[in-house]
């Protein structure tokens, strides 16, 4: 199971082997020794290079919104080309060998082939008259049949969704499902008040990392303790609004396993004379730094804050689920 803080990082991982895999498909359609002009094709390969063609195309477009329909229609176009493939000279591309499909075929055995440099928009229209006129000229009987697809299975929900769009759709299903049940069971005025679970999680959840990251900040900076950094530098800030601390002082201090750790300044200008060196508090953790002397003072004052908000969050939440649908079962509403 993926972590929710991993999801973003895995999507974005799957989205880039994806462009890799398409990148790869769309230099194999560009550098194809098919043509629809070369002697000895056929009206059935040239049917399978359009499909190819169109789909790579189709598979462009929908990468963006829905990665799994566009791997469908990738993978239809890679089913084209094999088909193409075995017609010309009997070999086919495996799917998973995307990255470097191209093909080792003797040059005896293509004596007459023009090589595709690139795939224009002249030449698809050039190709897509060149096919329609050889299906009118075409019997019946030659003519690619038509592909019904209505039969075919649909794909499946983890194809079609990423892992948090399913999570975001399970939740509402189940909000749905468990308001209806206290409306059911109880009155329709408590299933309205079921919609305000959302807001009473999202408040304890603020509150619950708010008061974390305090606590961890307060542990971090009593674990490190003071530490006197020394001056090294000042530079300019690239952006500044009106002027205010358009200069920072640098301070630097290396710590007991020889990591250096910097501290910035920022000041108004850089006449300023910097103190030689500075008490700032060193913090442990995941992030190692430096921070001011009041920084960490703070963050009690944001337990204040926080704490109150998981609790009073988590209070209500509990009240709304499952509380409503508790006092529903015991006709208390």
């Amino acid at each position: 199971m993926i972590p929710v803080w991993g999801r973003p990082q895995r999507a974005r991982e799957r989205a880039a082997e994806f462009d890799q895999y398409l990148s790869a498909f769309g230099e194999t359609l560009a550098t194809h020794p098919f043509a629809v002009d070369r002697p000895g094709a056929t009206h059935e390969m040239a049917v399978e290079y359009a499909r190819a063609l169109d789909a790579y195309e189709a598979a462009k477009r929908t990468a963006d919104r829905d990665l799994a329909l566009a791997r469908q229609q990738l993978d239809e176009g890679l089913d084209a080309l094999n088909r193409l493939n075995a017609h010309l000279f009997g070999a086919s591309i495996p799917h998973r060998d995307l990255p470097a499909p191209r093909i080792d075929v003797p040059a005896s055995s293509l004596p007459d082939v023009p090589a595709l440099s690139e795939t224009t928009p002249q030449r698809r229209a050039a190709e897509a008259e060149n096919v329609t006129a050889s299906d009118e000229r075409a019997t019946p009987t030659e003519r690619a049949p038509h592909v019904d697809r209505s039969d075919q299975a649909r794909p499946s929900l983890r194809q079609r969704y990423t892992s948090d769009q399913l999570t975001v759709r399970a939740a509402l299903a189940g909000w749905a499902v468990y308001a209806l049940s206290v409306g059911v069971l109880g009155n329709w005025l408590a299933a309205l008040c079921c919609g305000f679970v959302y807001i009473s999680l999202g408040v304890a959840m603020v509150g619950g990392m708010g008061s974390w990251l305090s606590l961890m900040e307060i542990w971090g900076a009593l674990k490190g303790g003071l530490v006197r950094a020394e001056y090294s530098h000042s530079t300019k800030k690239a952006y500044t609004y009106g002027g205010e601390k358009a200069w920072t002082q640098w301070y630097v201090f290396k710590d007991a396993s020889g990591r250096t750790l910097t501290y910035g300044r920022g000041v108004p200008s850089d006449t300023l004379i910097p103190l030689p060196t500075r008490r700032l508090w060193h913090v442990e953790g995941d992030e190692p730094g430096l921070r001011a002397l009041w920084q960490p003072l703070l963050c009690p004052l944001a337990l204040l804050v926080t704490v109150p908000l998981f609790l009073i969050g988590t209070a209500v939440t509990l009240v709304l689920v499952p509380g409503l649908l508790i006092a529903a079962l015991m006709g208390a509403l």
